[in-house]
């Protein structure tokens, strides 16, 4: 691990962006909560309540649909390290509008400006790390990014749960302005972190690049650097010749043409975990599905502070015993049976004890909603970032990261309109919804969901049928600087030629 050392710092930096994810998209389920925001926002007589903290939290989200779907013209042509400059910057400007409120307009102003700066974050920090990223240590740093995420939960549970502590105001105006201190140590900490050499690449900035890969793999050998920057090179090269990408319309035609339509529907529903197996739902109404068992107010907040401590638990467990371990498929649809297990357990303890009056049937409601969440974490916190990064090449990395990530906000818009009225209108019964697609889900993963585990990303590409370089057994010796046998797959056919000898791992 001694030569991952200065990989490890910049992957930090960069999942950084997680704790920022985490903490803004967490804390609105404390302050939806606060009384003091609840006063000041919906004076006694305010009608359509419901109405307006939906709104609340799905602007947010279709905020952050927009801001996925642009964020793919920012990653091609202003880099991976200044879009997640310029997304960090404006998550900065929403929680200041938040914290400033006068009213609920504001606070929906503020939410949609920040779940556009999310928005972008989301696809460009698995894309950045993926790239910088050894394949055989890929899904495991990626788990920094999942544990920071959950890390950011945490530090708004427990955040909303001291605010309740103090009194008028300050109550969920503090609160708010906590999302801006991450933020802020982010964009003068990634000012220091080097650009993606993959992007680069494709810009053509071959000494840019390999000055980058010095600085990120500073213990690796010169002949790592030769032959993971001809890999790269002449990879990026090979796609080029079909490219047809110059515009976000170009990206989404090819995205969606024959050729890619397979990777592209895969890594968008590979997505949709994180909505449509109830995890979104359960973190953004906690109090609501609280109340529903009987525990309300302070109470309340200090069970969703406890709750956020399992989705370290369980990303601890994905880092330690999951990632880079088991395949990327069995990952997926074993997470998912897990997750209806835990949900239909949940349902069940709902039915017969949702009234809060028996102690023991509401206490065990809370711990299956808390080992949901250890769950969710273990199996798919890091995992969905890791896999959709590994199914496209690298000119349409960042743009099917977007239209993905898109595709998951238009699924939160919707469910964070119909979540509050769904629970109070047929309550336990909804939990059957998710219990059903991930039933589904796991049969779609087991049976179309390609295995990318130890793969560099030039690799990944001949799963679909791309060009590909790949690694010649017969001379891992014989390398003269740039100028070692080459082997290039196209389809069932090789051709041996010069110049260039592929591998990015050691």
């Amino acid at each position: 691990m001694k030569k991952l050392n200065r990989l490890i710092l910049y992957v930090l930096t960069i999942s950084l962006g997680g704790l920022v994810i985490g903490i803004d998209t967490g804390i609105i389920a404390s302050v939806l909560s606060q009384k003091g925001f609840q006063a000041y926002m919906f004076p006694q007589g305010t009608k359509n309540v419901t109405s307006l903290v939906g709104a609340i939290v799905s602007m947010g989200a279709a905020g952050g649909a927009i801001g996925s779907l642009i964020s793919g013209f920012f990653l091609e042509k202003l880099g991976r390290r200044k879009t997640l400059w310029i997304s960090t910057f404006f998550t900065i400007v929403g929680a200041t509008l938040q914290t400033a409120a006068n009213g609920v307009a504001l606070v929906i102003v503020g939410r949609t400006i920040a779940g556009i700066a999310l928005g972008m974050l989301r696809p460009t920090i698995p894309v950045y790390i993926s790239e910088i990223a050894p394949a055989s240590q890929r899904a495991r740093l990626m788990g920094i990014f999942g544990l920071l995420i959950a890390g950011g939960y945490v530090c708004a549970g427990w955040i909303g749960y001291a605010c309740s502590f103090a009194s008028g105001q300050v109550t969920w105006r503090l609160a708010l302005a906590m999302q801006i201190p991450a933020a802020a140590v982010l964009m003068g900490l990634i000012l220091f972190v080097p650009e993606s050499p993959r992007w680069l690449a494709q810009r053509e900035r071959y000494e840019d690049m390999d000055r980058c890969m010095r600085r990120i793999y500073s213990e690796e050998d010169e002949d790592f650097f030769i032959r993971s920057g001809v890999e790269i090179r002449t990879q990026i090269q090979l796609e080029a010749i079909r490219r047809t990408t110059k515009t976000l319309g170009h990206a989404l035609i090819e995205l969606f043409n024959s050729k890619n339509i397979k990777r592209t529907a895969v890594a968008i529903i590979v997505l949709q975990v994180g909505c449509i197996s109830g995890a979104l739902a359960v973190q953004q109404y906690q109090s609501i599905l609280y109340a529903s068992l009987g525990y309300t107010g302070q109470k309340a907040l200090l069970i969703t502070a406890c709750y956020s401590f399992m989705g370290i638990l369980g990303q601890f467990i994905n880092i330690l015993v999951i990632s880079d371990k088991w395949p990327r498929v069995r990952t997926m649809w074993v997470g998912c049976l897990s997750l209806g297990v835990a949900l239909s357990l949940l349902m069940a303890i709902s039915r017969f004890y949702g009234n809060g009056l028996n102690p023991s049937g509401s206490q065990a409601g809370v711990a299956f909603i808390f080992i949901y969440s250890a769950l969710y974490a273990m199996f798919f916190n890091s995992t969905l970032h890791t896999i959709p990064p590994e199914y496209f090449p690298a000119h349409l990395r960042g743009y099917g990261l977007s239209v993905g990530d898109f595709f998951q906000g238009v699924s939160n818009i919707w469910l964070s309109q119909v979540t509050p009225y769904a629970f109070n209108a047929i309550r336990w019964k909804y939990y059957s919804v998710f219990i059903a697609s991930v039933i589904l889900l796991a049969v779609f993963f087991k049976l179309f969901l390609k295995e990318t585990n130890q793969m560099t990303l030039e690799r990944t590409a001949g799963l679909f049928g791309d060009e590909t370089v790949y690694k010649s057994s017969i001379d891992k010796e014989a390398h003269i600087q740039y100028g070692v046998a080459e082997q290039i797959e196209i389809g069932n056919h090789a051709t041996n030629k010069k110049n260039f000898t592929p591998i990015l791992d050691s």
